[in-house]
């Protein structure tokens, strides 16, 4: 277990990483070009709903509705570190991305289709949802004895994923922003499992 924490820790710190040093050296550009053909790629009104949806689930909002019903879900689990744990972790990801983002100031794209203010890099609702949907897989994997359980897991990835589209399909933010963001998430939540396991085993 430890080593599959350190190989994701790798792949957070390997995706915010890269991301920035092509910002810092204005080669973004080699990758962020690709964010028309995305928009175009979902360019049927239909999308629109779905992303749409996809991406209020991580306004403040849906994210407390989805703690709220984690929290009803696991409340005979005697789950209390985990959940008090998955608050953290979120109030962590939100503090940190919002504190490179004044440091970095990036502007956003322009023409975007959604009213949104600050700066773009990197995407807080990338990295806000890996660490919600993520958390949610480790709760998942942790109390969840069905046979659903690979569906399930499944279900958040897909999340995980459609979130940072939506970003780009709204035009909110550059594909690099996307891929910064999810590696914070990681890097968040690689952090927490660390924790968990600390306060389940102290003596390890």
């Amino acid at each position: 277990m430890k080593n599959k924490t350190f190989f994701f820790l790798i792949v957070g710190i390997l995706l915010f990483g890269l991301s920035f040093i092509l910002l810092e050296f204005d080669l973004v550009e080699a990758i962020d070009r690709y964010d028309e053909a995305i928009r175009h790629f979902f360019s049927f009104s239909s999308f629109r709903i779905f992303f749409l949806m996809i991406t209020s689930m991580m306004t403040m909002f849906g994210i407390l509705g989805i703690l709220g019903i984690t929290f009803y879900l696991l409340r005979k689990k005697q789950a209390e570190k985990d959940m008090y744990l998955f608050i953290i972790s979120v109030l962590a990801c939100l503090s940190i991305t919002n504190l490179i983002k004044i440091l970095v100031q990036r502007v956003r794209p322009s023409n975007m289709l959604l009213n949104i203010s600050g700066y773009s890099f990197p995407s807080c609702h990338s990295s806000v949802s890996m660490v919600v949907y993520g958390y949610l897989i480790f709760l998942i994997r942790k109390y969840y004895t069905g046979k659903h359980t690979n569906l399930y897991i499944g279900i958040c990835i897909f999340l995980i994923l459609v979130t940072g589209l939506s970003r780009i399909y709204f035009n909110v933010h550059y594909i690099t922003d996307v891929i910064a963001g999810y590696g914070i998430g990681i890097i968040v939540l690689c952090g927490s499992h660390f924790l968990i396991q600390k306060l389940t085993n102290p003596k390890k």
